[in-house]
């Protein structure tokens, strides 16, 4: 995820084998055109969700250090940058992932035929909800480094050197997709490969963005589709990111992940992609003829939309005048143009969920259970969630909602 980088002097000082802080320079505020263009770009991010940011005042009110994460077992080290409000948020100890990763191989990373450069493939079957890898970041960062003078480069290089030789030449052999002229080839790697985490920031004026950058050792090998068959879940807890998979995946097909959002139209991702990571992108989505694309954008444009204008759960059902079908509707047509995009990383699971109490909600036990069950596959390494499902699977009338529609529009006939 490329950043933008306000400049300040940072001089490091050793406290601790595990914590440098780095001492800033008063300075001023960049020019206020610098400033216009910074905020308007980051309150427009989805991602960032900063409607309020204000660089002047992020710019003024940070101060880092370089931090080794402390795990509870097991090998694995990780160098941040950090806000320091973000790092004191920070537990001294980083306890185990909830999940482990999975037993045997699930995995190879390999050159896919006909492409450039390196991919994860799927070395066993992989079920829908199946974990493929679980990882700690090698490196973070703040989405913004607000230091002056200093390059972005040399607080990445700095991280470097907080790690052993081995995590180091791991991390050289990612992709760097950035042309020498626009960064040196550390930076490059950083914003080739970095996925964005969320961390937990101070509640305070001009608090540090949550979004941060991670660089993983093998998920962010993972390369790009529109219609992706696995999607990231990030665990700030136990500082970890899971790759889970959206569909079945065969034994030898290539894991995915969507860079961007892929609800934009397929002219619009090409453009961001080339921009960003400089590939035209060619899976299955976008290698479709014209007539059907046009018809792709369409939908993918109207699943970008589904939420904003639906009438609540709550309103359908005390709402005689609806067709009793309106709201099931809505969710079922989601539900087609999810599968036939390849977008469950869309809400699917809340799509399905949706559908099956809509069903309780009319007192339809065979559709209320074809559809809950539908939920319960959808995610059957909640193991919580699934003993939930399948007991109102067994005996619907134990549903909260059970009989709703029916049985509020009686009572607003009576």
């Amino acid at each position: 995820m490329p950043s933008a980088t306000a400049s300040s002097s940072a001089e490091p000082k050793q406290v601790s084998a595990s914590t440098s802080y780095l001492r800033r320079d008063h300075c001023r505020p960049p020019p206020l055109s610098f400033c216009s263009q910074i905020n308007a770009n980051i309150r427009a991010n989805r991602t960032l969700d900063s409607p309020y940011f204000d660089l002047a005042g992020h710019i003024g009110n940070r101060a880092y250090c370089l931090h080794n994460v402390a795990y509870a077992g097991g090998s694995d080290e990780t160098a941040a940058l950090l806000d320091v409000g973000v790092k004191d948020l920070l537990p001294d100890l980083i306890p185990a992932p909830p999940v482990p990763p999975p037993k045997g191989l699930t995995f190879v990373v390999r050159e896919g035929e006909g492409k450039h450069g390196l991919g994860m493939f799927a070395a066993r079957n992989i079920p829908v909800g199946g974990l493929i890898a679980v990882e700690r970041p090698i490196l973070v960062a703040p989405y913004m480094i607000a230091l002056q003078t200093h390059p972005e480069s040399d607080f990445y290089t700095a991280l470097l050197h907080r790690l052993s030789a081995e995590t180091v030449e791991r991390f050289m052999e990612l992709a760097n997709c950035k042309p020498a002229s626009e960064c040196d080839i550390v930076e490059g790697i950083i914003r080739t490969n970095a996925i964005a985490i969320t961390l937990n920031v101070p509640s305070s004026p001009h608090p540090e963005l949550p979004t941060h950058r991670g660089i993983f050792p093998n998920i962010s090998r993972c390369n790009h589709s529109c219609g992706p068959n696995a999607k990231w879940q990030w665990d700030p807890v136990s500082f970890s990111l899971s790759l889970v998979a959206l569909r079945p995946i065969e034994a030898g097909r290539e894991v995915t992940v969507a860079y961007i959002s892929p609800t934009c139209s397929r002219a619009e991702r090409r453009s961001q992609l080339k921009e960003m990571y400089n590939f035209s992108c060619r899976c299955e989505i976008c290698a479709r003829p014209a007539a059907v694309t046009y018809n792709s954008d369409a939908a993918r444009s109207e699943l970008n939309t589904v939420w904003t204008s639906l009438l609540s759960f709550e309103d359908w059902c005390l709402d005689p005048t609806m067709d009793d079908y309106a709201l099931i509707d809505v969710h079922l047509r989601a539900v087609s143009l999810i599968e036939s995009e390849g977008l469950e990383m869309l809400d699917y699971g809340k799509h399905l969920d949706a559908i099956a109490m809509g069903y309780g909600a009319l007192r339809d036990v065979e559709q209320f259970r074809e559809w809950t069950w539908k939920a319960r596959e959808f995610r059957p390494t909640d193991h919580r969630a699934s003993r939930v499902l399948e007991s109102w699977i067994l005996d619907p009338e134990t549903f909260p909602v059970w009989g709703w529609r029916i049985s509020e529009n009686v009572f607003r006939k009576d």
